[in-house]
């Protein structure tokens, strides 16, 4: 997965804001006053880990929810604050990666599924 998560830096400004409308539009965190008030003192790790999160998913074609998870514990979990498998903002619910997973890995999925088209697009213009 290391060498894909640099791919797509192009794009982040899509996968943001795809990002934004599919989570932020529903996380607790995200205030009325448009600015996100995540728990986690090093900000929101959806953002953070985008990168990461992307080389997951582009990873991983399964319909079930497990493996994305468990990729997320061992790549991304790891590199954060859960040393030895324990997580204050996890276990007290206030990771919104972990909240919002299934919501983050469907924006992830619209934008990959809009680049797919746009490359058809290209070659069948040529």
């Amino acid at each position: 997965m290391e060498g894909k998560k640099n791919r797509f830096l192009p794009d982040r400004y899509r996968y943001e804001e795809v990002i934004k409308r599919y989570v932020c539009a529903h996380c607790i965190d995200f205030g009325e006053d448009g600015v996100c008030h995540s728990q986690d003192p090093e900000g929101c790790a959806i953002f953070r880990f985008l990168p990461e999160l992307v080389a997951i998913a582009e990873c991983i074609r399964d319909y079930n929810i497990r493996p994305y998870i468990d990729a997320v514990r061992k790549e991304i979990c790891m590199q954060c604050r859960n040393k030895g498998g324990i997580c204050p903002l996890r276990d007290s619910l206030e990771c919104g990666l972990d909240r919002y997973l299934p919501l983050v890995l469907e924006a992830i999925e619209e934008v990959q599924a809009g680049q797919q088209q746009k490359d058809w697009s290209q070659w069948r213009t040529l």
